[in-house]
């Protein structure tokens, strides 16, 4: 832990008593000024989960620190993991580092000691607005490869890029803000991509309001998994995502490529409506509905190639009706996959990017990574790429620590209201700290594990 400073609580609070209803013979009192205690309990398993990481060291290393040196008290290392543990406990705002500031826990997680507090609201939002084009590339760039890194050394046989973005709503005259008529609304449009398998943040990439052309989208997933073939050059890579990501610029490239593979759905038109494939699948429904009354799907396959298309690729058809009945519901998907029948790959394989959904519904509701709030877009920038390390945070406490344990499968919500934010009681010995969670913990074992965890990994 560092050596650590002689130790003086901060004593500039009132103490209180609040006389609440008696129970039976006994009164109750209520102390408002325990500084002892904290109901940030967690915050020994944070500290040493991002110290075998080191998010924020990396992340500081990718930014220019413009500040006259003798006059820094808090590191960008220091301010950068701030911002990280408090965003994994539910703190995602600014202002919330006044809150904090002179909260025990988050004091020894970031300054090592119990009398120097963390950063202000004001240093932080210094911080964010100070970034610049040149810090955020790097940035991006060092997410990848912490994502590498994941593995351990070991590289994977396979991987799926589960691509998809998603609305996060503006206010006021924030920059590149742009109505989106979807959505009803001003936003920003994040592009979140997972590893499929696993739910492992990859890249979370903001952009302005409205989808960007897909040639757009080809650039990044070819610069991306460019990036990643240089560290893994026998890994298959699979991209996954919806029509918007159905890039005849990013087909064309796969073409060439070793173990590049792609599915993603593709919009109709009047020409994949009327291929012969198509009409027999219709009709063939039509037929089975009408005879048999309850719901019917058929898939088919075919070659194709839009007019701006280099090279034909396979388009997987899936033909429908539900039990309402009416007519027949008709849906698309292009991939360079041909070792797979129809309705594998449209059910197994592209269905199966739904649980990107679930990915990016943790990163805004555990991680509150919709919390755009700052004028400047390159603000915003930076902070979606803190949300990301806290939820990166987060995701490896669960992948690596809760395994085997009731919560091995929980949310990262989950897991912070019921790990992270728990009550600990603060003892200062002449020797020792102490960290006392009490008998009655109802995630006794649960904390226990993962405090044995990362002692052994210490």
């Amino acid at each position: 832990m560092g050596k650590i400073k002689k130790f003086q609580f901060n004593n500039q609070i009132k103490s209180e008593k609040i006389t609440l209803p008696s129970v039976k013979k006994y009164s109750v009192v209520a102390n408002t000024n325990s500084l002892q205690l904290s109901s940030f309990g967690g915050m020994p398993i944070l500290k040493e989960a991002e110290k075998r990481l080191a998010l924020a060291n990396q992340i500081a290393s990718c930014l220019h620190d413009g500040r006259a040196s003798h006059l820094v008290r808090h590191t960008l290392e220091q301010i950068i993991m701030t911002r990280i543990f408090q965003i994994c406990l539910g703190y995602e705002d600014v202002n919330d580092c006044d809150r904090n500031r002179h909260e025990l826990m988050m004091q020894y997680a970031v300054k090592e000691n119990f009398s120097d507090e963390i950063c202000s609201s004001s240093t932080m939002c210094r911080f964010e607005n100070d970034v610049t084009e040149e810090d955020l590339l790097a940035i991006q760039e060092m997410f990848v490869t912490m994502f590498v890194l994941s593995y351990n050394g070991k590289e994977p046989g396979h991987i799926i890029l589960d691509c998809d973005d998603t609305n996060v709503d503006t206010h006021g005259a924030q920059e590149l803000t742009i109505f989106n008529s979807y959505y009803d609304s001003y936003c920003y449009m994040p592009l979140l991509v997972f590893e499929g398998h696993s739910g492992k943040m990859i890249l979370p990439l903001l952009k302005p309001g409205r989808r960007n052309k897909t040639a757009n989208i080809a650039d990044t997933l070819q610069w991306l998994i460019t990036v990643l073939r240089e560290a893994w050059p026998n890994t298959i890579i699979t991209v996954r995502g919806d029509s918007h990501f159905c890039s005849y610029e990013f087909m064309d490239w796969a073409f060439y490529q070793k173990k590049i593979l792609f599915v993603t759905g593709l919009s109709a038109n009047s020409v994949l409506l009327s291929n012969p494939v198509v009409k027999q699948l219709i009709e063939q429904v039509k037929h089975d509905y009408e005879l048999f009354h309850h719901p019917c799907r058929k898939f088919g396959s075919f070659h194709y190639a839009a007019g701006t298309w280099k090279i034909a690729q396979r388009v997987v058809v899936k033909v429908e009706i539900t039990e309402a009945g009416g007519n027949p519901n008709i849906r698309f998907i292009v991939s360079n996959i041909w070792n797979s029948t129809p309705q594998g790959l449209y059910e197994t394989t592209y269905c199966g990017r739904g649980k990107d959904e679930l990915y990016i519904r943790e990163f805004k509701e555990a991680v509150n990574g919709d919390r755009l709030s700052c004028h400047s877009f390159n603000a915003n920038r930076l902070r979606i790429f803190l949300h990301a390390a806290a939820y990166i945070l987060m995701h490896s406490i669960r992948e690596h620590g809760l395994e085997g344990t009731s919560l091995e499968n929980a949310t990262l919500l989950e897991i912070r209201e019921k790990l992270l934010l728990t009550a600990v009681s603060i003892r200062i010995l002449k020797k020792s700290i102490v960290f006392d969670y009490g008998k009655y913990n109802p995630m006794d074992r649960e904390l226990r594990h993962l405090l044995h965890f990362y002692e052994r990994s210490a």
